[in-house]
């Protein structure tokens, strides 16, 4: 059921932007080249055999041994282990006649990062650092370098104004609802994004619902199978004491602090003013999320940490540091996602910063200016298909 799902999900895919560039691999003093195939894309089995790994077919996938390490693969599915360890991947392994092909992100994330000082990646190289001798496999024709480099793929944003319709969001002392609040935010951050060149979606753009479960499917549906996208919602804080202030940012994972589960609580509310149906999370993305995607975790981290070092240039509020908490709205977004609490709407002098102008598009830029950072320093990963 879980490869008749996925292998439907890749059908429905349109074409998508291919990765910019291939991947060459050394073992033992021979380099070979590997194409990218697909989109997302993907390498073929033949680039772990010129790595030095066996690679055994077995009826339904094939397990590799490499560096003694040995990894089980299923077809069609996004899960692979590694001595008996679940790990999940962004993208399922495929195959096409007698060949598999093995997500890019496996070869640029992973294998570096589970082979730490073994497996290296530095410009465009994974190299076998323990191989002694040249592994037996030949460069296959899949190896061949493309003729003409594909276009970068585009820069793909989702924000997400936080509340909206019946549900106000927090309200500050001057009156100001939250729901208004982060709706003109998330307008000057699109058009600070847009004249950067990026594409960019806002889950809401009037004052309407949506299901906390329903913006994630949505930003899956932009994302739309292309490999560099991110996920922002927009926040403003509260807090029965009027003087906390502030300004924090979180990634999904378990909360580890009271105030941590406070603000998760506090944001989740917002369900309470659903009252028809959500997208809900697909049985498939509630199983990828209960295994932890490591990869989304850790660009998420990385995004959160980029936001809050840029609001903190601007923001005279203490810098309450990158958070994690169990956000409904973050939950199942195929993608890094964060969630931004930019400012205190409880606190009477952030809120009339949050209602004035210049101290919104000082909040815009600073976003901006994390994600366009966030984005360059990690255009290996986009370029290696490894979202």
């Amino acid at each position: 059921m879980r490869r008749a799902a996925f292998a439907l999900a890749l059908l429905l895919l349109p074409a998508a932007v291919r990765a910019q560039s291939s991947i060459r691999v050394a073992a033992g003093g021979v380099t070979a080249e590997f194409a990218p195939i697909g989109a997302p894309a993907a390498y073929s089995i033949d680039a772990l055999r010129a790595l030095g790994a066996d690679v055994a077919p077995l009826p339904d996938g094939f397990r590799v041994v490499l560096l003694g390490d040995t990894l089980r693969f299923w077809t069609d599915s996004p899960f692979f282990t590694s001595d008996r360890v679940v790990t999940q991947l962004a993208w399922p392994v495929t195959s096409e006649g007698a060949d598999f092909r093995v997500p890019a992100q496996f070869f640029t994330d992973w294998l570096p990062s589970a082979f730490r000082g073994r497996l290296t990646l530095a410009g465009g190289v994974l190299t076998n650092t323990d191989a002694k001798a040249a592994p037996r496999a030949a460069t296959p024709a899949s190896a061949r370098r493309p003729a003409t480099p594909p276009a970068r793929s585009p820069r793909i944003v989702i924000l997400d104004p936080g509340h909206g319709g019946p549900d106000p969001g927090k309200i500050g002392p001057n009156g100001l609802r939250e729901k208004d609040a982060v709706l003109q935010l998330a307008r000057a951050v699109e058009k600070d994004l847009k004249e950067r060149g990026y594409e960019v979606h806002l889950t809401r753009t009037t004052d309407t619902l949506i299901a906390l479960d329903d913006r994630p499917h949505m930003a899956n549906q932009w994302k739309n199978g292309r490999l560099s996208a991110v996920f922002v919602s927009l926040h403003y804080n509260s807090y029965s004491q009027r003087s906390v202030r502030g300004f924090e940012t979180f990634f999904l994972s378990q909360a580890r602090t009271e105030d941590e589960q406070r603000v998760a609580e506090m944001e989740n509310a917002a369900a309470a003013f659903e009252d028809g149906p959500s997208a809900g999370v697909p049985d498939e993305e509630a199983i990828l999320n209960g295994l932890r995607n490591d990869f989304y975790v850790r660009a998420s981290s990385d995004l959160a940490d980029e936001v809050q070092r840029s609001i903190r240039k601007i923001h005279d509020g203490p810098d309450r540091g990158v958070k994690r908490a169990g956000f409904r709205v973050l939950v199942g977004a195929l993608m890094p996602a964060v969630l931004v609490e930019a400012a205190f709407i409880s606190n009477p002098t952030e809120a009339r910063a949050i209602n004035s102008s210049a101290f919104r598009q000082d909040i815009a830029r600073s976003v901006t200016d994390a994600i366009e950072t966030f984005f360059a320093q990690h255009e290996h990963l986009w370029a290696a298909g490894g979202s």
